[in-house]
């Protein structure tokens, strides 16, 4: 069996900095380690078939890609030594001297260093700017989060979303990148939560969000998660205003705490149950599952099978189901190299009563696979057959939530076919009830982009 040397470097967040002795040969940037004998461990401890390295001509895609990844000397060995819940310890497999070696191999290919480049939790401001960034992922990670530290997130957002309108290195990372300018930006307002989310915007799938409570909880103790938790996302201000935000908090929480425990799937779901009100509960179990099923950061999580693409949604508590299976298209799609119509068969094997919550996963993936283009969501959502309704309103709800408003899933609806319409619109109406807090807010809301479908628009809102 291949193996998982490295796998789970990238999630590694609060693990404690591993201790480097010294008597070892240095490498030319000074890494307590000989880099050529830590090239012969990656090759023969298995670390290829994980990982894609330019340095070793590897090309291994089960763990992240170091090369992008940028992981730091301290953090390989700590997850080489420590394992994780999606790797083995290797600490009684490999010598001390083979974990430094292969540790300053790896930081010296991908010019990780000591530290490493900047994970979205443990973001630090430097001098780097977005004109040093020459279509390196990396680099704009720590320039848009220098930009909102320094000049705060409205301004890094500005220049991000005007990034992200076209595609390049920004807008294919752009949730990873998110990430790391909501961190910055909670570091800029010194750790306080509620300010910090009241600048941010849903740019990017809310990566702004999931990146601020990243970073709220990073240097949490283990005991104190589930205090830390329910305070968390409790502040007045967040309580009283829409219900969009609030959420974002929330299901951001879930992100934070799979990310937080390296993927202990039940230990998260344990947290967010313990949650103080049942709705928070439950959108808390939200942000587990996406992060679970699409990592932020590249992983596997052991949480899932190669042989039942359907798992965990059909092993979990009924209480967990809704927001598992609204995301279980995210880990169906890439694994049949992203064939809707595959999908929508699997989909058709999910548990009975779960079925149209499949298809609106599909809808969700549709919408973010196509860039939101209209008429490639009614082509993919076309696969779905009968379900196509269930489908189109999945793909009009992340429309509306990446865009934080309908107009622009409207031009889906228009689109669809006439019997499907309604659905559509009733979908975005969903998005805008969180959006906007009073009911004359959200009828306008309604009004403002369609007179055919109002009614059913103000439905969906809850107006």
């Amino acid at each position: 069996m291949r193996s998982r040397l490295l796998l789970a470097v990238l999630v590694a967040l609060t693990l404690t900095a591993a201790g480097c002795g010294g008597g070892e040969k240095a490498s030319d940037t000074n890494l307590p380690g000989d880099t050529a004998k830590g090239k012969q461990v990656f090759a023969t401890a298995g670390c290829a078939g994980c990982h894609t390295l330019r340095a070793a001509n590897a090309t291994g895609t089960q763990g992240p890609n170091l090369d992008t990844v940028g992981p730091g000397y301290r953090r390989v060995v700590e997850q080489v030594t420590k394992g994780s819940p999606a790797m083995p310890s290797f600490e009684f497999k490999l010598d001390k001297d083979q974990i430094r070696n292969v540790a300053a191999f790896v930081a010296e290919s991908t010019g990780g260093g000591l530290k490493g480049q900047p994970l979205a939790g443990k973001f630090k401001p430097d001098d780097t700017t977005l004109a040093d960034c020459k279509g390196d992922f990396a680099c704009f990670e720590q320039a848009y989060g220098n930009l909102a530290y320094y000049e705060g997130p409205k301004v890094a957002l500005a220049r991000f979303e005007q990034a992200i309108a076209k595609p390049g290195a920004v807008e294919g990372n752009c949730h990873r990148i998110a990430h790391s300018i909501g961190a910055a930006s909670l570091a800029r307002f010194k750790g306080n939560v509620a300010p910090a989310f009241a600048a941010g915007t849903a740019a990017c799938w809310s990566g702004y969000y999931h990146g601020v409570v990243e970073r709220a909880l990073v240097d949490v103790k283990p005991d104190q998660i589930p205090q830390a938790a329910r305070r968390m996302c409790d502040d007045p201000d967040l309580r009283s205003g829409p219900t969009f935000t609030l959420y974002q908090c929330v299901h951001g929480l879930g992100h934070g705490l799979m990310i937080y425990t390296h993927y202990d799937m039940p230990r998260s779901l344990k947290v967010c149950d313990a949650l103080n009100r049942s709705w928070d509960q439950t959108s808390c179990t939200g942000g587990v599952f996406m992060e679970n099923l699409s990592s932020s950061y590249g992983v596997k999580s052991k949480w899932l099978k190669d042989s039942d693409l359907i798992y965990p949604c059909n092993a979990v508590a009924e209480r967990h189901k809704i927001y598992c299976y609204l995301m279980v298209t995210s880990r169906i799609l890439p694994v049949v190299g992203y064939d809707f119509a595959k999908a929508a068969k699997l989909c058709r094997k999910s548990e009975k009563a779960w079925v149209a919550t499949c298809f609106q996963s599909l809808g969700r993936d549709a919408s973010g696979h196509s860039r939101q283009n209209p008429n490639t969501i009614l082509k993919y959502c076309s696969t779905g057959g009968n379900m196509m309704g269930d489908c189109v309103y999945g793909a009009a709800r992340d429309m509306s939530s990446n865009y934080a408003g309908g107009e622009e899933a409207s031009v889906l609806c228009k689109k669809a076919p006439k019997a499907l319409q309604a659905r559509c619109f009733e979908g975005i109406g969903t998005i805008l009830g969180g959006l906007y807090q009073t009911s004359e807010a959200r009828r306008a809301a309604c009004s403002k982009i369609t007179s055919e479908y109002r009614a059913v628009c103000v439905r969906g809102a809850g107006a």
